[in-house]
């Protein structure tokens, strides 16, 4: 399914940034719920892609 917890929070981000987009001008409060979750999963992204850089530094 997913390889990895980056690669779960990487896809999420991406389906919720597109409903997100979708609800932009169509329903404001959808827009904000989805955009709020596309958000989360971004920073969760960011957060295990930079533990993978540090254990990768560590390992060198």
């Amino acid at each position: 399914m997913y390889k990895d917890k980056r690669d779960y929070h990487f896809k999420k981000a991406s389906e919720y940034q597109m409903l997100a987009k979708f609800y932009e001008h169509k329903d404001p409060a959808k827009h904000i719920y989805y955009y709020k979750k596309h958000f989360y999963h971004e920073m969760k992204f960011v957060k295990y892609s930079e533990m993978m850089k540090h254990s990768h530094e560590s390992c060198s």
